[in-house]
């Protein structure tokens, strides 16, 4: 009896992990003449030169924001903007040379012969953090850090530590 518990509990944790449910965050694609005006606007005064390149609805704790997704010549862009029209996320791609060097004195120290592979920006209000892939003796890895270069998360091979540095 109790291995048949297990067994069905086991099936039902691997179908929610399969299936991609994210119990704090849904989204779901939609048309861009679906998004409201006042939130196309927002985009369009922020990055005028930028193309949409697909939106999304996007529920976090129980709030709803558009997610506009876009390309500004090399430089893809995201943003979070609410139905009232207030951007709450930013996130864009940036080069290597535009890392603050706060974060990479931390990767030196903490993944030997380090390239950067991708690095975004994600800013919300006036707090930025940096998501990056780089690559290592180690690995390939995923890391995310505070503007100071505080580690704040590194992932490797679907292997996720939160750090407490």
């Amino acid at each position: 009896m109790r291995t048949t518990k297990v067994l069905g509990l086991t099936i039902v944790i691997g179908i929610i992990l399969v299936s991609g449910i994210n119990l704090f965050a849904q989204e779901k694609k939609i048309d861009k003449k679906d998004v409201p005006a006042n939130v196309m606007a927002t985009f369009q005064k922020a990055y005028p030169k930028a193309e949409v390149k697909g939106t999304n609805i996007e529920t976090e704790h129980g709030k709803k924001y558009y997610e506009i997704e876009s390309m500004e010549e090399t430089k893809h862009i995201d943003l979070l903007i609410t139905s009232a029209g207030k951007i709450t996320e930013i996130e864009e791609t940036i080069s290597a040379d535009q890392i603050p060097g706060s974060i990479m004195k931390t990767l030196g120290t903490k993944f030997e012969g380090l390239k950067v592979e991708k690095a975004e920006k994600v800013t919300h209000g006036s707090v930025s953090d940096y998501e990056l892939v780089i690559e290592s003796k180690s690995g390939k890895h995923e890391v995310k850090l505070n503007a100071a270069g505080k580690l704040l998360k590194t992932e490797k091979v679907g292997k996720e530590t939160d750090s407490a540095d």
